[in-house]
């Protein structure tokens, strides 16, 4: 009985509420939907973008090839590969902020250089997906797409100097878990 009480009240409350809600009229506009804020700022690296190429980059698409010849065996390894596909896709976003050096803004600005460092995801994203489904031939075709838009970058924007000075460690490429 008590629950019928309240069930009661309860309905009471509600219609008392729409009782207080002007009617919808056909003719009356929809308010508008608030602008989202838009925050304006400038987001840059704090190293070159070489220095980027060569710690994130390189160190990212050489296992992806490596995989492709020499699979991994282990769950440990097939997790390495997948690291190391979200490193390439994602690179090929944060190359596109400009950074420290000498030629990171006209690069950044060069609508080529933007399709190259998407291709780079792209590829990446490719890698990923091939991990995941653990195929072998997908890895491989990814692995050569990101090699083709590497080679086609470094073609059109650094052609005589490939790390600008920057080297990698001398125990890389690490030897990867099988």
């Amino acid at each position: 009985m008590h629950a019928l009480r309240l069930f009661g009240s309860a309905l009471v409350a509600a219609a008392s509420l729409a009782a207080c809600t002007p009617p919808e009229t056909a003719d009356a506009p929809a308010a508008p939907a608030p602008e989202p804020v838009k925050i304006s700022r400038e987001i840059s690296l704090p190293v070159s973008i070489n220095a980027v190429m060569v710690a994130l980059v390189d160190h990212a698409s050489e296992p992806i090839w490596l995989d492709a010849y020499n699979p991994p065996t282990t769950d440990a390894g097939w997790r390495e590969a997948e690291h190391h596909a979200y490193q390439a896709a994602i690179s090929g976003k944060t190359i596109q902020l400009a950074g420290t050096g000498p030629n990171d803004a006209g690069w950044v600005a060069d609508t080529e250089w933007i399709r190259m460092a998407d291709e780079m995801s792209n590829a990446g994203m490719d890698a990923l997906s091939a991990v995941k489904a653990r195929n072998i031939d997908q890895l491989t075709a990814a692995g050569d797409r990101l090699v083709a838009s590497c080679n086609a970058c470094h073609v059109a924007f650094k052609p005589d100097l490939p790390s600008m000075g920057i080297y990698k460690s001398p125990d890389y490429p690490p030897v990867p878990p099988q």
